[in-house]
């Protein structure tokens, strides 16, 4: 007997083991996604505010290069206009690919399959990457924009 219950005690505790580690292993994955929910909403919150920085600047750009009396800055405004409109189609674009992944990070099944979570993780991270380089071009472009408003001003 004391043989036999030597033999069942470690099973027994691997067993209470796993009942107890299960909902833990659960609540940990629920956090992640949640946190991981949560970098997409910021995400796409950030590429909403570039969109409206985007449309403001390329409208005040259009405004300027109708009023410029010089010739060759109203050529500048429009090529940054023109530059500035792309920029909001990319930044269009990527907050459609930013919605496409919250929703398929989103999708129990497809996250079940640990090779498709990590790389749904490395597509999320590649896109909040995107959206960094989309500020950064974003805030250059509204240098440039400053330099053309600072050459109008000085009839250069």
């Amino acid at each position: 007997m004391t043989n036999m219950l030597k033999q069942i005690t470690p099973i027994m505790l691997i067993l209470l083991l796993g009942i107890y580690a299960q909902p833990f292993a659960q609540q940990t994955g629920q956090q992640q996604m949640q946190q991981q929910m949560q970098q997409m909403q910021n995400m796409m919150q950030h590429i909403n505010q570039l969109m409206e920085r985007t449309q403001t600047m390329t409208q005040e750009m259009s405004r300027r290069m109708e009023q410029s009396k010089n010739e060759t800055i109203r050529n500048q405004y429009q090529m940054t206009h023109r530059m500035g409109e792309q920029l909001g189609m990319v930044l269009g674009n990527l907050k459609n690919a930013a919605e496409r992944c919250n929703l398929m990070l989103q999708n129990r099944e497809m996250m079940q399959d640990e090779e498709m979570k990590q790389d749904m993780e490395r597509l999320r991270t590649r896109l909040q990457n995107m959206t960094g380089q989309m500020d950064e071009a974003v805030m250059a472009m509204e240098r440039i924009n400053k330099r053309l408003r600072a050459m109008e001003s000085t009839g250069s």
